[in-house]
């Protein structure tokens, strides 16, 4: 095999991250695109000794599993790249994954895996859409999302399945206005220009609206015109705001917000609690997933009325709050501020009194509690963890495991990182008793879990 060369190959499966795996020679080749059951045309542009990469060219022989892709954009797209993959076996291939990555990373035999949840709605269900814009050979700026596997190349949508139509209402209004106005558009690599993205967030189950310009400058032509027309467009439209980023980092944030439509605050509604929502705020992209989510976490977790619930990585309080509902006390460790500021609130809004909110690194802040650096609360019955993709680190495992839980719940977006995890718990004595994975976002290689761990008796077998 060689770079450039064209080969046809029965595709077998994905893997984990979403690459099409096939074999040719006895060497395992990957695939960017690709179904299994394809049979595809390949042009090598990576070759190793045990592996290579290769970009689709064509489908020879379609998989029996194929469904016509309704976004005009999937080949283009780095999005919702499997969306002519039927759902259920979207779903199926992700069950699956879950299940041979404890096997194969955590070293559990027959890990416990309850089918996967679907999503009710496979399409529309993100509530938070960030686009993109840059110049055009022209100087216009396009505003759109990122052609796939790029960070400097752009285009401008026709439609896009994943937000509400209202979002792709803002989007166009937005690129009509920017021409009208000749907003120039920032490029990544040259650092000029000054309109950089827009990001819109539109609740579902509060039916509130967000729509954030983030840009280079503070003024530009026709900004409160722009705001007063995106707020005309639906009653849903809460906020309007200008983020003001001047970095080189191509971030769709700012260093700081100028509202000029509303208060700068939406209102998220979970399982009949009350989040506010800012323009920096973490907050699940899908929002009735989100609740299942939560839902399947509490019930892992059986929080009973005396105890203490302790949650690392709180955010902005969601699982903290959640939790208070049936706890004595809960506790939610952070290290972002603002997060830690909006869980406040949160707490205040309502009505929950038993919360405590502790500032710090999660690492450091279960040091010092256990050197007796800082002043330790109640030993927790139950722990809480949902950290980033990168997952826990062993220090962070181990302060846990010497908490000595009644219950450990795992809310993992990265199946590789939990595996490794559990892998760690399990040699400190917390066994995984069932994990269930969670479809947050259809036709993407990503999977939720919510895993619950439990003290294993000694002299018991993992």
């Amino acid at each position: 095999m060689k770079v450039n060369e064209v080969l046809s190959l029965p595709v077998e499966d994905l893997v984990l991250g979403g690459q099409a795996l096939a074999h040719h020679e006895g060497r395992v080749v990957f695939v960017d695109r690709g179904l299994p059951g394809d049979v595809v045309l390949a042009r090598l542009h990576k070759v190793r000794s045990r592996f290579a990469e290769a970009r689709l060219e064509a489908v020879e022989t379609p998989s029996p599993d194929r469904v016509a892709a309704p976004c005009p954009h999937v080949t283009r797209c780095g999005g919702c790249r499997f969306q002519d993959l039927d759902y259920r076996v979207q779903c199926a291939v992700k069950e699956r994954q879950v299940r041979e990555t404890l096997i194969h990373l955590a070293g559990i035999p027959a890990p416990t895996v309850r089918p996967l949840v679907p999503a009710p709605e496979p399409f529309g269900y993100r509530n938070k859409m960030e686009f993109s814009f840059h110049p055009d050979p022209g100087g216009r700026a396009i505003l759109g999302l990122h052609e796939r596997g790029t960070f400097d190349r752009v285009f401008e949508i026709d439609d896009c399945l994943l937000p509400s139509r209202l979002t792709i209402e803002i989007v166009k209004l937005t690129q009509a206005h920017a021409d009208a106005h000749r907003w120039p558009a920032y490029h990544p690599r040259l650092h000029d220009g000054q309109v950089r993205h827009l990001v819109v967030r539109h609740l579902p189950l509060t039916d509130q609206c967000a729509v954030h310009l983030v840009a280079a400058v503070e003024d530009l032509p026709g900004l409160e015109t722009w705001a007063a027309r995106i707020a005309a467009l639906s009653p849903a439209v809460r906020t309007v705001s200008l983020l003001l980023n001047r970095a080189r980092s191509n971030v769709a944030s700012g260093e700081r917000e100028r509202v000029l439509v509303g208060d700068g605050v939406l209102v998220e509604r979970l399982l009949d609690l009350e989040f506010e929502v800012r323009s920096g705020a973490f907050l699940q992209t899908n929002s009735r997933q989100a609740e299942t989510l939560y839902q399947l976490a509490l019930e892992c977790a059986e929080i009973r009325s005396h105890e203490t619930v302790l949650d690392l990585y709180c955010g902005s309080g969601t699982l903290t709050l959640l939790s208070a509902r049936s706890a004595c006390a809960a506790i939610g460790v952070e290290s972002v501020e603002d997060a830690l500021h909006s869980a406040r609130r949160n707490s205040t809004r309502n009505g929950l009194v038993n919360t405590r909110f502790v500032a710090g690194e999660v690492r450091r802040v279960l040091r010092e509690w256990a050197r007796g650096e800082r002043p330790e609360p109640a030993r927790p019955e139950v722990v809480i963890v949902d950290p980033p993709r990168a997952g826990l680190h062993p220090r962070v495992v181990a302060r846990t495991a010497e908490l000595k839980p009644r219950r450990i719940v795992y809310v993992s977006c990265n199946p590789a990182t939990l595996a490794r995890d559990l892998k760690d718990f399990a040699a400190l004595g917390y066994g995984l008793s069932e994990v269930t994975p969670v479809d947050m976002f259809p036709h993407t290689p990503h999977i939720e879990c919510v895993a619950r761990l439990d003290p294993v008796p000694p002299g018991r077998p993992e």
